[in-house]
């Protein structure tokens, strides 16, 4: 596998001076890798080196981050998905050290992180392609947004408790008219996250399809659905919910779109290369992180 001499450090600047951050920044000193610090603050993300903000659009190609070979994330899972827009954007791998709580996606224990991240940089690692879904958002006003997502969009109320309703299309064909307090539009990787709070089944992440699932619905009939990745959905948020609707794309640090009226969505043409340990194992991970077979 390619070995890896340029490298991302994302992270948050409470992690700066963490000293499992400082251990691995001197591997990459001892190894010559190159590396640079993008920093998440509490609304923006800047270059550490010479403290300029950078968004995850077309212009950070004109930057010299897009020589870089690897991100390497130094925080819990919300980091990764921030992270994941820059990876997608500047076409290169991921890979997440947990700082977090649970972790399904920062993989890597910050325990054995020395060890496991000597192995990586050397090219000895899984490299992991996964689903990314891309959406269309149309709003009250008509202004549209575009944005692609790892875990998943959510069409949910705000502002109001009051449950929203919205006509759901696959490949044109209404399937539902449902109430709710939202919708989860979720792939295999977000299969996990906010659509396993809400009785989803959680969704091997090499599996070709995408889950529609609903938030607290109106009636028992309305349940989880899971098509193939191929196909388009359409949401269509009624009238009398579109003041109270928002979008959010893979949680709430990255984008949100109020007063939504249409949302498209489909599968991307491109998928987000997720680097993992030799040793890495999807079903270990879920055993290890839901506590599956010990005792409660």
């Amino acid at each position: 596998m390619e070995k890896f001499k340029n490298i991302i450090i994302f992270t948050h600047e409470k992690y700066l001076k963490n000293k499992d951050v400082k251990t691995l920044v001197s591997l990459f000193k001892k190894k010559k890798i190159y590396y640079e610090f993008l920093i998440q603050s509490s609304n923006e993300v800047k270059i550490l080196s010479n403290n300029k903000i950078v968004k995850p659009n077309a212009s950070l190609k004109k930057t010299a981050l897009s020589n870089q070979g690897l991100i390497v994330v130094f925080g819990g899972d919300g980091l990764f998905l921030s992270a994941s827009k820059f990876a997608f954007v500047l076409d290169i791998p991921i890979l997440g050290i947990n700082f977090g709580k649970i972790g399904f996606l920062v993989d890597v224990d910050k325990k054995n992180a020395l060890k496991e991240m000597s192995q990586i940089i050397s090219g000895k690692y899984i490299l992991d392609n996964r689903i990314l879904i891309d959406a269309q958002v149309t709003d009250i006003k008509d202004n549209k947004s575009i944005s692609t997502s790892l875990n998943d969009i959510v069409i949910h109320n705000y502002g109001l408790l009051k449950m929203i309703q919205v006509k759901i299309h696959v490949n044109n064909y209404l399937i539902n008219v449902q109430r709710s307090d939202g919708i989860i539009i979720a792939t295999p990787t977000g299969s996990t996250a906010y659509s396993m709070s809400n009785g989803c089944p959680i969704v091997s992440p090499d599996a070709n399809v995408i889950s529609i699932t609903p938030i607290s619905p109106h009636t028992y009939s309305h349940r989880p659905l899971i098509i193939n990745s191929k196909d388009k959905i359409t949401i269509e948020v009624e009238r009398e919910s579109i003041k109270h609707s928002l979008v959010t794309f893979d949680g709430g640090n990255n984008l949100n779109v109020a007063h939504p009226k249409i949302i498209e969505i489909k599968k991307s043409r491109k998928n987000l290369k997720i680097i993992h340990p030799n040793n890495y194992n999807y079903f270990q991970i879920l055993n290890k992180k839901l506590k599956w077979g010990g005792r409660s």
